[in-house]
């Protein structure tokens, strides 16, 4: 799979979300997508799974032009954690995922189900007659996982999948995406970088509405063992604000 995004243009009212975004990522590659908050990390994921139409530009995949409404065969090929997991509560994980094993119609799914959910679910034996609405967060975020890996998507798009997660379970998470990544193209979006140190072998950074990095993880720390989050800081540090607000009350003893 060859994925183009070329001169991706987006804007809610007079706010520009992304401006003339453009880069191309292939099968193998793990993009990890940083940038502040309302950088416009959501939106670009929103647009690559047809969720809104660009302004301008276009989304190509293997040489196809998507236009405004993907084909069925496309979104089939895609996996995605976008914005927020939306489960069917009153079901199990294991309903949820035999439900969502229809919709991609996989007859014999039932050993992938257990093994995806045992995986993920450190306690499985004893949750898996539970229904979703008593997990907590962290649980219900593993359970959305494994419905978007489920089918075997060749575009997987996870945005914040490690958010809930304690350190096992982000573990768990991150060992299943590093063992997938091979055979789609991924896209993960993450405030923790020290987890996208670990899976993303590029890097795609927004800031200010355009693209201010696109390229391989290790030509973003050039070559040295440097912490991507100061590197990152380096490349998009905000200006110092024009007034300097006076906290010493916060630290002032009564």
């Amino acid at each position: 799979m060859v994925l183009e995004v070329q001169h991706l243009t987006k804007s809610f009212g007079p706010k520009p979300v992304l401006r003339n975004v453009n880069f191309t990522a292939e099968t193998g590659a793990c993009v990890g997508v940083v940038g502040r908050n309302g950088a416009g990390k959501s939106t670009l994921f929103n647009l690559l799974t047809n969720v809104l139409l660009p302004d301008s530009g276009q989304i190509v995949l293997d040489g196809q032009p998507l236009g405004d409404t993907f084909p069925v065969a496309v979104k089939r090929r895609m996996g995605a954690l976008v914005n927020q997991a939306y489960l069917v509560e009153q079901l199990t994980p294991e309903e949820y995922l035999r439900f969502v094993a229809r919709i991609y119609e996989l007859p014999d799914a039932q050993p992938h189900i257990e093994s995806l959910l045992a995986h993920l679910l450190e306690d499985y034996p004893t949750v898996r007659h539970k229904r979703l609405g008593s997990f907590s967060t962290g649980m219900k975020q593993k359970v959305a996982i494994a419905s978007c890996l489920l089918h075997r998507p060749e575009l997987l798009i996870l945005d914040e999948p490690f958010n809930g997660l304690d350190v096992f379970s982000a573990n768990s998470v991150l060992s299943l995406l590093n063992s997938y990544r091979p055979q789609a193209l991924t896209f993960v979006s993450s405030h923790n970088l020290a987890h996208l140190e670990q899976v993303a072998t590029h890097l795609l950074v927004i800031d200010d509405s355009e693209v201010k990095y696109w390229g391989t993880l290790a030509d973003f720390l050039h070559g040295e063992r440097a912490l991507l989050g100061d590197t990152l800081l380096q490349l998009i540090q905000p200006a110092a604000p024009a007034t300097t607000q006076d906290l010493s009350w916060l630290t002032t003893q009564r």
